[in-house]
């Protein structure tokens, strides 16, 4: 069965703002803008990031619609997404020695695995099962892993838009011994 045009381009800039938002929080986290110094630098970063995403949906809604522009466009934001959570990985894995400071480096590892069935298309197997049915299969179990892992990061109270409890925000905060920050 095949998408309507509507929901092609939903699914499609749903994941193109899916990959992006990668983009934008990874540079947050890794280096720490978060922090009230780098406010200027994190208003910059999120500008830049909201217009790549309008000149991309623009492009494609009103220039051309072109599946491997907006696939090579996630292609790139992802890459650079993966590498830099790869170097935050190593770089905390060889300071810390903890499994832990490992996870991302292993869920982008299995994330580039998982990319190839969407990259190095095939046709149906049996008449069901295809390239892009195992990607999606394939990617949720490390989207599980992922949202373990970023839960238990703890953020200084000052870099939430909120106040949280002070007996969620010590669950938070203490559910990991090394703060990576």
């Amino acid at each position: 069965m095949r998408d309507f045009v509507f929901t092609e381009r939903m699914d499609y800039f749903a994941a193109g703002a899916n990959v992006l938002y990668g983009l934008y929080l990874a540079p947050i986290r890794i280096f720490r803008l978060y922090k009230p110094t780098y406010a200027r630098i994190l208003r910059i970063w999120g500008t830049v990031c909201i217009a790549a995403y309008i000149v991309h949906v623009c492009f494609l809604l009103g220039v051309r619609w072109d599946y491997a522009y907006n696939m090579a466009a996630n292609v790139v934001v992802g890459s650079v997404t993966n590498v830099l959570w790869t170097y935050w990985s190593i770089r905390h894995y060889t300071r810390l020695k903890s499994f832990w400071a490992a996870w991302p480096g292993l869920i982008v590892m299995w994330l580039i695995m998982a990319m190839s069935l969407e990259l190095l298309d095939f046709p149906p197997v049996a008449g069901a099962l295809d390239a892009h049915s195992l990607w999606h299969a394939a990617t949720i179990l490390p989207g599980m892993w992922w949202y373990k892992y970023v839960a238990t990061l703890p953020l200084p109270s000052y870099a939430l838009p909120f106040t949280l409890p002070s007996s969620l925000h010590y669950g938070l905060s203490c559910r990991v011994h090394v703060c990576a920050c």
